[in-house]
């Protein structure tokens, strides 16, 4: 296959994308661990999205009353936020669409990966992941890793979300390139559509089990294959949505990131939507990592 390894090691370059709100601070805090981890350069880009140009002023006034150039006080602040690695740290301030220039600038660095925060909490509580995430769950080309929780220390508890699709081998793999010491936990639901319509559902079901540990099986041993000598996940079957078993497994078992492709089976539905990796994103409550299929770059 002409596609660019994942077993190559982890990210040899993280564009941070931040809007400044209190939430990017947890993205940022995050990128900062990542890059300490795996020494890899950072990049901070900021948009300034459908704002007035900073150098436009309104009539000369007194040095004592203009305000600092405001290009420079996003650049002190960011650099403050850094702390240590502020001096190793490229940080960008450009004007255009957030999506489109986080993509370019990616593209420009040679980011391995994306990281950004979700936009705000709604009603009730409710994660609302905004505009930009959407949009570039949908259109980033590189693994985009979306921050929900406060970072306090490393990633300890990974789980991979498969289907056994050719999506999931790429969630995987990358899992394995970015977490090669970790012991990572391989979770699928499955959920047959036909239980209800059987005159014996518990048989039905043993046997959609039987199916699905078989799959599962067929997938660890390719894996095997690709890596090597590699540690042996754990392995979580359960019956059910994904998205609902993965929100309470997050809670239940203190899982601090999910790893899941951006298509599986029913692609054709997925490409258009990104509807599995969409639910797990918006129901789980830790960070997650979004891995595209490399067909989805094109």
């Amino acid at each position: 296959m002409n596609e660019p390894s994942r077993l190559s090691g982890p990210p040899r370059s993280i564009l941070l994308a931040t809007d400044l709100s209190a939430r990017s601070d947890r993205a940022l805090d995050r990128a900062v661990l990542l890059a300490k981890e795996w020494r890899a350069p950072l990049t901070v880009l900021h948009v300034l999205e459908n704002a007035p140009s900073p150098l436009a002023t309104a009539e000369p006034s007194p040095s004592w009353r203009r305000p600092p150039d405001p290009l420079n006080a996003i650049r002190d602040n960011i650099s403050a936020d850094l702390g240590e690695i502020a001096e190793t740290t490229t940080i960008v301030i450009e004007d255009g669409d957030t999506v489109d220039t986080v993509m370019q600038v990616a593209a420009t660095r040679g980011s391995d990966l994306v990281v950004i925060g979700v936009a705000r909490n709604g009603l009730l509580g409710e994660l609302m992941l905004g505009r930009t995430v959407d949009s570039l769950l949908r259109r980033c080309r590189d693994p985009l890793l979306v921050v929900k929780a406060r970072p306090r220390q490393r990633y300890r508890h990974i789980v991979v979300a498969t289907d056994f699709s050719e999506s999931s081998r790429h969630a995987l793999d990358a899992a394995v390139r970015f977490f090669p010491e970790d012991t990572l936990t391989l979770f699928h639901a499955y959920d047959p559509l036909m239980s209800g319509l059987t005159g014996d559902a518990a048989t039905y079901l043993r046997q959609q089990r039987e199916v699905a540990e078989q799959d599962c099986e067929d997938f660890l041993r390719a894996a095997e294959k690709r890596y090597g000598n590699w540690r042996r996940p754990r392995v979580m079957l359960e019956y059910g949505a994904p998205n609902h078993l993965l929100h309470d497994y997050v809670i239940d078992k203190s899982a601090d990131l999910v790893i899941a492709g951006t298509h599986g089976r029913g692609a054709i539905l997925d490409i258009i939507i990104g509807s599995v990796a969409k639910r797990i994103l918006e129901d789980v409550s830790c960070d997650v990592l979004i891995v595209p299929e490399p067909r989805a770059r094109t």
